[in-house]
């Protein structure tokens, strides 16, 4: 008996994308899900194929990494459908956070048997971002890392080229508008953050939250790369406002402006620049998440 009729999206392209498109086809049918296998080898099929077939199923299933998802959220949006994730990229921020499973065969009973539960959305100027948006030092290390090192390292790739990305960044004056606060600051790193994991387990800060209505910026002043490599346990947690070096913000609208334009990294993906405007759109995303996640943080949208 059919339970659920999915439209399916994997980035093939993703670090574990091919190898495991079959299998979630498998796992999804013994689980009596009635699949609408949509096309994804350009990053621009996955929100013409939610468009197209949104109206026809009850759930979207997308396959593949943070990216991904960031490409899809706007479409996801549209369609007014819950989202499923299968974490196939390469850090999977966003599942972490909710607590998604990685394992191919427990994700996909996530899809069926999860709790649909609304998300808070990111935005940047007419940009997206589900987990964090970042300029400086993040922006850098996304330019380097390869498609390679992705994929022989994994989440470790995000990491293999820090040194260069900070030998090669200049740090950068920013001036942080909240409602009527201005504060001007020496920085080699601003993130905005979204959700709480970014950059394959580094921390926005140490309590956010993908539903908490609010956005939490950190700025990083410039220090040496030993000082950095200290700050990196804090970093991992996630800073708080007692970490020397740290200048932490909430909110729910910041603007940033660095004298030059800057390229942001929303996502892993460089499509905007400062200028910006970083405003939260509250629940924004349903999207399934394990029991679990309810039972631990107490966020159940049915209470």
């Amino acid at each position: 008996m059919i339970v659920l009729r999915a439209l399916l999206l994997i980035n093939r392209e993703s670090r574990q994308g091919e190898a495991n498109a079959q299998a979630a086809l498998d796992v999804l049918g013994d689980l009596d899900v009635d699949v609408v296998l949509g096309r994804f080898e350009q990053p621009d099929d996955a929100p013409a194929e939610i468009d197209a077939h949104a109206a026809e199923v009850d759930v979207i299933v997308l396959g593949g990494g943070d990216g991904t998802i960031n490409l899809a959220s706007a479409a996801v949006m549209r369609a007014g459908r819950p989202m499923a994730v299968l974490p196939l990229g390469t850090a999977n921020d966003f599942a972490r956070t909710l607590l998604i499973p990685t394992v191919l065969e427990a994700a996909c009973r996530n899809v069926v048997e999860g709790v649909s539960h609304r998300v808070d959305l990111g935005q940047c100027n007419d940009v997206y971002f589900v987990n964090v948006a970042s300029i400086g030092l993040a922006v850098r290390a996304c330019e380097y890392r390869s498609d390679a090192a992705k994929k022989w390292f994994g989440s470790f790739g995000y990491a293999s080229n820090v040194f260069s990305a900070y030998r090669d960044t200049e740090p950068f004056d920013a001036e942080i508008r909240r409602g009527d606060e201005v504060h001007r600051l020496r920085s080699i790193q601003i993130a905005i953050g979204n959700g709480r994991y970014f950059g394959g387990g580094l921390a926005v800060s140490s309590d956010a939250a993908l539903d908490d209505g609010r956005l939490d910026l950190y700025s990083l002043e410039p220090a040496s790369f030993g000082q950095l490599v200290g700050m990196l346990p804090s970093l991992v947690r996630g800073p708080d406002k007692y970490v020397q070096g740290v200048q932490m913000f909430e909110g729910t609208t910041f603007h940033v402006d660095t004298g030059r334009p800057m390229p942001i990294n929303t996502d892993g993906e460089l499509l905007t620049e400062t200028p910006a405007t970083f405003r939260v759109l509250p629940r924004a995303l349903e999207v399934k998440v394990p029991r679990e996640y309810i039972e631990r943080y107490g966020r159940d949208d049915a209470a």
